[in-house]
């Protein structure tokens, strides 16, 4: 209890000549102390009270919720895998950068995140992770000195919704917000309402409809850098027979995230069809009982070049069975995709390089695979590109192939005069396949914007 006295001289020659003295108390609440948790990201379990580093808790929420209403929680270096998303609230704040030796609350035992050849590092770093299945979290207090990566979200702030709070010296990357349908999203990085302040940060490698790095209502944005972002979509692009295909922005591409399902080619020209296979004429087939929205058509060679010659460029400048403002990716095209897809962990599945077929198949319609990094392994956590790769097969002869198995989809690139390059996602896949077969063979085509 803290007690002011305050005394007031009324008269020095009052009554009787007496001293007149109020005396005034002011009795003020009693101010708790601010709780102190520590949260390790080599403690065994939660099962520690976390009062201290050796009974640190092992998870950043369950530090947040023993430090109650009022506290600061600080986080070793590390890598904190959350499997749902939690929330900092106003009065709470949540500190990492503390290094492995760190033995109380002193600053000078922690690191902020630094330069970007120490944001994977976890020796170095606190690095939060939400594994491309949930935003990170959501700050009504403060967030300090850590990494927050593969957050997603389909409304606002794939990485972060900062509702009022403060985040600072922290590092967003490899966050989305996407929703397929609508395109509704915003903030891939983070969204910031309600007076929410972000300070001396870096958002980099995020995406979103709506604002591919940061948006938001009202906040503050004080010296950060924000760079690297990019949109998820570039609008739609229908074709002649008034098919309207959504899209989706990968690196420096655009790409039809659905299948082309046109019978005519943009200047109005018939694609014929036919049971068939051909070298010499040009058809598209429809496999019977099929969501042709969902899986498209399929076309031969020389139906997707329209007569045009191979081309390996980029762009390939071949317009082929595209609409207008669009064309048939070369074989080259096709590296520049996988090389960045490739090129971004969280793509990645174990962090193998080559293993990035997941992130370009789309989320239902492949058979089941019991290996972790196959296309048919656990399909909700596919297509983290957005790319939506369908499992259309194949037309041969006369016959339709591989439904749910496989997706087949034409370059613009032959191999020698009777068979052409393509690329292949599969469900027993984890890579992303490039053969070479007949140009009679009738497989998926995928377009690419041209140019601005």
């Amino acid at each position: 209890m803290n007690i002011h006295i305050f005394f007031t001289k009324l008269s020095k020659h009052g009554l009787c000549g007496l001293f007149v003295t109020l005396l005034t108390l002011f009795i003020l609440p009693t101010v708790s102390a601010q709780t102190n948790i520590f949260v390790s990201a080599s403690a065994s379990n939660d099962n520690g009270d976390g009062t201290t580093w050796a009974t640190a808790k092992k998870t950043i929420a369950a530090g947040i919720a023993a430090a109650g209403s009022s506290g600061t929680v600080f986080v070793k270096v590390g890598i904190y895998n959350t499997t749902a998303e939690f929330t900092i609230p106003a009065g709470i704040t949540v500190i990492g950068g503390y290094m492995t030796s760190s033995a109380g609350t002193d600053t000078s035992q922690r690191q902020r995140p630094g330069v970007n050849s120490r944001w994977q590092d976890a020796s170095l770093c606190t690095i939060i992770s939400g594994a491309g299945n949930h935003r990170i979290a959501t700050v009504g207090g403060t967030l300090d000195g850590c990494v927050v990566r593969y957050g997603v979200t389909t409304t606002m702030g794939g990485g972060l919704l900062i509702d009022g709070g403060t985040v600072q010296y922290c590092v967003i990357m490899w966050c989305d917000a996407i929703e397929d349908d609508e395109f509704t999203a915003e903030g891939g990085g983070a969204y910031i309402r309600n007076n929410g302040t972000l300070l001396n940060c870096v958002v980099t490698e995020c995406r979103g409809d709506n604002g591919s790095a940061v948006s938001g209502e009202d906040g503050t944005l004080i010296n950060n850098t924000i760079t690297r972002n990019w949109p998820s979509q570039c609008g739609t692009v229908t074709d002649y027979d008034g098919n309207t295909y959504h899209t989706v922005q990968i690196g420096s591409q655009c790409w039809m995230k659905e299948n082309l399902r046109t019978t005519h080619y943009a200047d109005g020209t018939a694609i014929p069809t036919t049971s068939g296979s051909s070298e010499t004429v040009g058809y598209y087939y429809q496999r019977p009982n099929i969501n042709v929205v969902q899986y498209g058509l399929l076309y031969n060679w020389l139906a997707a070049m329209h007569g045009v010659a191979s081309s390996n460029s980029n762009p390939s400048g071949v317009q082929g069975a595209c609409p207008d403002g669009w064309h048939l990716p070369s074989d080259a095209e096709w590296y520049i995709l996988t090389g960045f897809v490739s090129s971004i962990p969280r793509y990645r599945c174990d962090n193998n390089t080559t293993y990035i077929a997941k992130a370009l198949s789309g989320k239902t319609g492949w058979t089941n695979n019991t290996n972790s990094c196959y296309v048919g392994n656990l399909q909700s956590n596919n297509n983290a590109t957005g790319f939506n790769g369908q499992p259309a097969g194949y037309h041969y002869d006369g016959s339709f192939y591989q439904l749910g198995n496989i997706s087949y989809i034409w370059s613009s690139t032959e191999n020698d005069s009777s068979t052409a390059l393509y690329r292949v996602l599969g469900y027993q896949y984890a890579t992303v396949n490039r053969p070479s077969y007949s140009k009679k063979y009738a497989y998926s085509i995928r377009c690419v914007k041209d140019l601005e």
